[in-house]
């Protein structure tokens, strides 16, 4: 077979379902069902998702790396051991008590509540890192909306008790291009009210378009340009197709942001910056590269790991300042020059608000289980310090509770971090993403990707020791 040649589509799909049932039968298909393949530097990654009688369990998946020769280099990812109860014949009470945990919690009137339909997955608490036996139940999931644009939760409902087991934040607060003005328009609690283009705002500047006298406007539709220059040159990734939204319009699947927006319930200007599933809304003067390939790197991990949940939200922030900050980095941003090569935020309005090279002096842990660190934190940015730092190490290379890392620089690192964010599953644990940067570089190293070497690989496991992402959370 030539080595140049490299296996993917349905040829890697068929060698990962052998691998697959070769290695554990019990989760051959059709239990295991064939989600999403992609080519990667190395070769190719395939994901998989456990079903049990067609229903799918949350985060129970495993991705399967190939080399470009078709060979398995690794399997990641968790299933669930066994089930406890079954599917009633309705989801007949589940909105209710998924709109009474959000009023209770939040505090916000169930009538200013409204929730979408619910959605039947088995739930294993196990597979996002909880403790004891791997055991899933029947539940469902139910998206609540709250009168504001940045009040949208997950409700997890035990489908026989209507229980909320689990609940988390479905927005994240960061070529064709739509840019929109909002002009301090104030938006409300729907997606649709942020839209740019067939919607709430009319496109201020498009694709070809000239300079808008808006600044901010000028600055997303340039950032938008830096990130999908990024993303094509450095993982051959288009990310307009990937992540774009197209609303009817006429110009087609656009990456789409509306800038100047304020937010009910906020002050005016809004100071912050969201993904919130379809496209970009920013407040005023927080656009810079790596705020605003932070946010589309949430587009990203939608379409790509899927990371939701527990420590999965904190990686999810963690990847999404990773590549914001390599955005930032490959387009020469002035914001991350010198002393701000690390610093994100710096030059918005909401000035410097993680240090990736020195998480504790933004009050971040650096490791896992070490100061500051809190395994159940609600504040998903909080943990994500963690990966930053080892991004740091890997990227710049220092000294670090007791282990010397040699910095690979940012072009290989940017290939070893692209792994990650294509092996991890929805569930993802830190523990699971220090195996990942592991076995990511191993399979670059492998096959003479970027011209990775075998020592640069050291250098990544000597990065995910002094981070103690090899370890489990405590």
């Amino acid at each position: 077979m030539s080595r140049n040649r490299v296996i993917t589509g349905a040829a890697a799909v068929a060698l990962a379902a052998t691998a697959i049932a070769t290695a554990s039968p019990a989760l051959a298909a059709p239990a295991m069902q064939h989600l999403a393949s992609r080519a990667m530097p190395f070769g190719s990654v395939v994901r998989y998702q456990q079903t049990i009688a067609g229903v799918p369990v949350f985060g129970g998946q495993v991705v399967t790396t190939l080399d470009r020769n078709g060979h398995v280099l690794a399997t990641h990812g968790k299933t669930t051991k066994t089930t406890s109860g079954q599917f009633p014949a309705s989801s007949e009470g589940v909105t209710a008590a998924a709109v009474a945990e959000v009023a209770h919690r939040s505090g916000i009137p169930a009538a200013k509540l409204t929730a979408g339909a619910p959605r039947a997955y088995w739930y294993d608490a196990t597979l996002g890192g909880a403790k004891g036996a791997s055991v899933a139940v029947p539940t469902y999931q139910v998206l609540v909306h709250g009168p504001r644009l940045d009040d949208k939760w997950t409700e997890v409902v035990k489908a026989d008790t209507r229980q909320v087991l689990a609940s988390w934040s479905d927005i994240h607060e960061a070529v064709n291009r739509d840019v929109c003005d909002a002009a301090r328009a104030t938006v409300s609690g729907s997606t649709e009210s942020v839209r740019c283009g067939g919607g709430a705002f009319s496109v201020t500047r498009g694709e070809g378009g000239g300079e808008s006298s808006v600044t901010d406007v000028n600055n997303v539709y340039n950032f938008f340009g830096d990130a999908q220059n990024f993303y094509a040159k450095a993982v051959g990734v288009d990310l307009t197709s990937l992540v774009g939204a197209d609303y009817g319009d006429g110009t087609g699947t656009a990456l789409r942001g509306t800038v100047r927006i304020c937010v009910q319930g906020e002050q005016c200007p809004y100071l912050n910056a969201f993904w919130d599933g379809e496209q970009m809304a920013f407040g005023e003067g927080v656009t810079t590269d790596d705020v605003t390939g932070h946010e589309l790197t949430h587009g990203v991990t939608q379409h790509t790991s899927g990371l939701q949940g527990g420590q999965a939200d904190s990686i999810n922030e963690g990847l999404s300042d990773v590549f914001g900050k390599f955005i930032a980095l490959s387009a020469n941003d002035p914001n991350s020059a010198g002393d701000n090569r690390w610093n994100l935020g710096a030059g918005t309005s909401l000035g410097v608000i993680r240090n990736m090279k020195d998480p504790r002096s933004t009050n971040q842990p650096d490791m896992v289980n070490g100061p500051g660190w809190d395994t159940n934190n609600p504040d998903v940015h909080i943990n994500d310090g963690v990966v930053n730092k080892a991004d740091y190490l890997i990227t710049d290379g220092d000294t670090f509770n007791g282990q010397t890392v040699r910095g690979l620089g940012a072009d290989k690192a940017v290939q070893v971090w692209w792994g990650v964010e294509n092996t991890l599953t929805p569930s993802a644990t830190f523990h699971d993403v220090g195996n990942a940067l592991n076995s990511s570089c191993s399979a670059l190293a492998q096959n003479g990707t970027a011209g990775i070497t075998a020592d640069d690989c050291a250098q990544v496991a000597n990065a995910v020791k002094a981070t103690q992402l090899d370890q489990d959370a405590q």
